[in-house]
């Protein structure tokens, strides 16, 4: 008998974006489809990055379960693999960057892009709140998107991405590990990068301290100073998420959940979900659908 295919949650390819073959990096006037008197955007994911700054509009915008209001000056950061999905008001106006890791990295390394908190982390939120000071911001979104439209070449788009990214980094509030060193930051962020691409096969405490060169006593350390959690805690929250999107946004069965996550036996997926969330995954998936 022929296995089921596995559905998962509409992703959005950057290839349908950009058709450059090294490195893709976009950056458009924000648009959208118009349903009466509303931008709406279906729930989805990207395999590349997404940056959305809205200087005027408002609305609702859902990234991975919460819910953040859409504001003036506001800007909001899209990981891979999250998913999003808007409601805003037809006059909404402001930009949107695509971007894929090659293109910042390209002359670069790793460790820069884990620099910045709002990538890549389940425990920052996703959104700057811009004041009336940091006008140099909203300059550098229009000096950014008037040398894109220009054509220019990918190491002037890179250097003043890299002054947006440094400039909203400076405004941005990061309230769990602002008061940590730099060492200590840069260090749980990668390993949430770490967890977010290994935690369907990799679930101990030993797996991620094998990866980052470091012994298990010493990494858990590093994660409850930091984040006042273990790093079970974090596999836990990383698969959660998860389970949530696929329950919420396919049809797939819980059995075919359970074992696209990694759990060869449903019912421990169950008691899993249900000891972190208070509600069996069938419960959880039918209040969704009601609410809907």
């Amino acid at each position: 008998m022929r296995k089921k295919e596995f559905k998962d949650v509409p992703i959005r390819t950057i290839d349908h974006i950009i058709n450059k073959e090294v490195s893709k990096f976009e950056i458009e006037r924000l648009t959208g489809s118009i349903v009466g008197n509303q931008m709406i955007v279906a729930p989805h994911r990207h395999n590349f990055y997404h940056i959305m700054f809205v200087k005027n509009g408002v609305g609702e915008h859902s990234i991975d379960f919460k819910t953040y209001d859409i504001k003036p000056n506001s800007i909001f950061f899209v990981s891979p693999g999250q998913v999003h999905s808007l409601k805003a008001s037809s006059n909404i106006e402001g930009y949107v960057i695509s971007f894929d890791s090659a293109f910042y990295h390209l002359n670069d390394n790793f460790q820069k892009l884990l620099d910045y908190p709002f990538f890549h982390s389940i425990n920052n939120t996703p959104v700057v709140r811009l004041k009336e000071n940091d006008k140099k911001i909203v300059t550098a979104w229009e000096e950014l998107f008037e040398e894109h439209k220009s054509k220019a070449k990918d190491n002037l788009l890179r250097a003043l991405f890299e002054v947006l990214l440094i400039r909203v980094a400076r405004v941005y509030q990061e309230p769990k590990t602002s008061n940590n060193p730099v060492y200590l930051t840069y260090q749980i962020r990668k390993l949430e990068t770490l967890i977010d691409t290994h935690y369907k096969t990799h679930k101990k405490l030993e797996d991620y301290a094998d990866l980052m060169h470091v012994s298990s006593k010493h990494l858990n350390s590093l994660c409850k100073k930091a984040l006042n959690k273990t790093v079970i805690n974090l596999i836990h929250e990383r698969v959660l998420i998860e389970a949530k999107r696929l329950l919420l946004f396919t049809k797939n069965t819980v059995t075919e959940i359970a074992h696209e996550l990694g759990f060869a036996d449903t019912s421990y997926f169950m008691r899993f979900f249900k000891r972190h969330t208070s509600f069996t995954a069938e419960v959880f998936r039918n209040n969704a659908a009601t609410k809907g």
